[in-house]
């Protein structure tokens, strides 16, 4: 199985960044490969929460929350031709926060056959979403002040 892991030290609180970042909406405004991102449940965001997304050169699937343990991490999976766990997890660091990030990608069907390629561009993309999150929550933090 692989596992992609990446940590980012971002300026803001575990709460500010874990209300944030949790609800998957907010990854519209740092991913520039999400296209799709809405949130089909009612409620608030927590687990069991469920979304409808989709990124560029991917089919639309259905995004779940299945693990949410505020303001310390959540976990979020998908279906599909490549089946995603995304865990995520905060640690204070005085007054910033580290986030710590696992990306657990399945491929099923035809997508074993190029999924070697796409190792090779997630895991670059997955390094340059903790710079454009960092971003996008330090400019949030920012403005909030």
């Amino acid at each position: 199985m692989v596992v992609l892991r990446n940590s980012v030290l971002i300026r803001c609180t575990p709460e500010e960044a874990f209300d944030h970042l949790s609800d998957l909406r907010a990854e519209l405004e740092w991913n520039p490969k999400c296209q799709v991102m809405e949130k089909i449940t009612e409620g608030p965001v927590g687990k069991g929460t469920k979304y409808r997304a989709k990124w560029k050169s991917s089919p639309y699937v259905e995004v779940e929350i299945i693990h949410y343990d505020r303001p310390r991490t959540w976990t979020a999976h998908n279906g599909g031709p490549i089946e995603v766990t995304f865990s995520a997890r905060l640690e204070p660091a005085g007054q910033d926060t580290v986030l710590h990030a696992e990306f657990t990608p399945r491929p099923h069907g035809w997508f074993r056959l190029i999924f070697p390629l796409f190792l090779l561009v997630i895991r670059r993309e997955e390094k340059a979403n903790m710079i454009h999150l960092r971003t996008a929550l330090e400019r949030r933090a920012r403005n909030r002040r």
